[in-house]
């Protein structure tokens, strides 16, 4: 299969791009760099970091700007991972990655006569309380922030670009692989578990009651993989669905494995700044109220592993390397890590 990726050197790009070299698809990805040159060797550097064996031909360009230089013949697939996913970017500047990064995804789609497949996320429901359904996407919902906002308007069109076949999945919150806890990014759940290990988070900002959906890298990358071979159409919740902790039983798991007491919780309206200024973007994500159904994901791929299963390894993982300041090569299930500093390798973005 010919594919041509987006957001390779992103940390979901970087999983799905470890799927299809390993299994020889022929992978095209587009690539932010001055040059072929210079994106040929960031291509190459997060190859070696997810420790995937083979080639993949890298391309640069910005689709922010205008469609990249591709190479001739036609795609099977375009993969769509690459986004701004900053959530206090202004609106025009998220737009111009989100919407029309996108807009230039399907154009591409179209006239190679390829499927695209578009990574969104389950947070365009934004603010929408209760049920939130597969097909549920403009149903009147306010948003958190640009994000939500612009990863809403990038699914619409995809959705009106009906002579495109198409498949959209959308991830919840993505925290590192199941089997190992490997990650290279830390962010979301990440920054109340850092400040709680060492003693600086009590109060916490969150509702007990609210739904936390987390997801492991590896079963978004996985899904992404099965709806390109499942040559499957429509959108996809890639979630926990009806099995997402509250706050209060994410905590009886940090709690239980860190063996610390449980903290205090405080309303995050009231209190969003007990997190710190660079964290209470977070904050919101940890008063939802919304349920992702997830019938057309879990039909194909199942359900995500628990929480617990692999909870002890995010953590473990996350302190060897330090919260990020080492960088750690993807091992293999059951392999020791190797640590290099982040001088040694280019730095995925």
């Amino acid at each position: 299969m010919r594919v041509l990726l987006t957001g390779a050197t992103g940390f979901l790009g970087m999983e799905v791009l470890a799927r299809l070299v390993e299994r020889d698809d022929d992978v095209v990805a587009v690539v932010r760099a001055s040059d072929a040159a210079a994106a040929q060797r960031r291509l190459d550097a997060t190859l070696a970091l997810v420790g995937a064996r083979g080639p993949a031909v890298a391309v640069p360009g910005d689709l922010s700007e205008g469609e990249p230089p591709l190479p001739a013949g036609r795609f099977d697939a375009v993969v769509h991972c690459a986004a701004s996913i900053s959530f206090t970017l202004p609106l025009d500047e998220a737009r111009a990655i989100n919407v029309d990064g996108t807009r230039r995804l399907v154009d591409i789609a179209r006239r190679t006569g390829a499927r695209l497949v578009h990574v969104s996320t389950a947070y365009v429901a934004g603010l929408h309380g209760g049920r939130f359904h597969e097909d549920d996407l403009d149903i009147g919902q306010e948003f958190r922030n640009t994000y939500e906002r612009t990863k809403r308007e990038a699914e619409l069109l995809v959705e009106a670009a009906d002579d495109v076949p198409s498949a959209v999945a959308r991830p919840s919150i993505v925290v590192g692989e199941s089997g190992t806890g490997w990650t290279p990014a830390f962010n979301v759940l990440y920054w109340p578990l850092r400040a709680f290990t060492r003693g600086l988070l009590d109060p916490v900002p969150a509702a007990p009651t609210g739904r936390v959906d987390i997801v492991p890298v590896d079963y978004v990358a996985d899904g992404i993989v099965a709806l390109l071979d499942a040559d499957a159409r429509g959108t996809h919740n890639l979630v926990a669905s009806d099995d997402a902790l509250t706050v209060d039983e994410l905590l009886d798991v940090i709690c239980g494995h860190l063996e610390r007491p449980r903290p205090t919780l405080v309303d995050p309206t009231d209190d969003a700044g007990a997190a710190g200024d660079h964290a209470a973007v977070y904050v919101p994500y940890f008063d939802v109220d919304t349920v992702f159904d997830a019938t057309r994901a879990h039909a194909l791929l199942g359900p995500p592993p628990a929480v617990p299963s692999y909870f002890g390894r995010l953590v473990e993982y996350a302190e060897a390397a330090r919260w990020g300041k080492l960088e750690i090569v993807r091992p293999a299930p059951g392999a020791a890590a190797r640590f290099r500093r982040p001088a040694d390798v280019v730095r995925a973005a």
